[in-house]
């Protein structure tokens, strides 16, 4: 390779960078974000430091990463008292007939109710994120085939679809695509 080719088109490495990935990493760094290339264990222990902050990220993370996390992050004991179990075959089919998602693959929910004791579900939590983002949103989320979406201590604002009344709680989920939600109390990496 030239060297007029590594300065133009490469990472420090030496390996050829498409240029139209430059131009999206820019434009995101642009917009205030930011992009980080790292190996998966600096990943790992980012996304762990993130959790443990209580700071407020999205990471998009390759499918290993986040089994790694996942491994380390979903204790039985955290499992338990999250309240974390698969979506019911019936509330997929719900989700797939009114809400048009076919297809949430190993999706897990923590159901909590409100204080009149009606239930959020992951139909509700999927329904608000239409409502939030739009159905194309939601969908592409898990249409993902090598990356999955992490939201790391984030802040929901949701009304109970029953009675309209605002929910406490934080939101607990994961899965292949939609990797999760995860907080830091209790005190979750190991």
């Amino acid at each position: 390779m030239r060297t007029q080719d590594r300065i133009q088109g490469a990472d420090p490495e030496g390996c050829v960078v498409d240029n139209s990935l430059l131009a999206q990493i820019e434009a995101a760094v642009g917009r205030g974000k930011v992009v980080v290339s790292a190996d998966d264990d600096a990943v790992v222990a980012l996304v762990q430091e993130t959790v443990k902050s209580g700071r407020t990220a999205s990471f998009y993370l390759s499918r290993e990463q986040a089994r790694t996390l996942r491994d380390l992050h979903w204790t039985p004991e955290l499992v338990k008292s999250s309240r974390l179990e698969p979506v019911s075959a019936e509330e997929k089919a719900r989700i797939e007939s009114e809400l048009g998602i076919a297809d949430i693959g190993a999706f897990r929910f923590g159901r909590f109710a409100c204080k009149q004791g009606h239930e959020f579900g992951a139909f509700d939590f999927l329904q608000h994120g239409i409502r939030a983002h739009g159905r194309d949103a939601v969908k592409a989320i898990f249409e993902m085939k090598n990356v999955a979406f992490l939201r790391v201590n984030p802040y929901f604002a949701v009304n109970c679809a029953t009675c309209d009344q605002p929910m406490e709680g934080g939101i607990t989920y994961e899965g292949d695509t939609y990797a999760g939600c995860s907080y830091p109390d209790p005190p979750v990496c190991r």
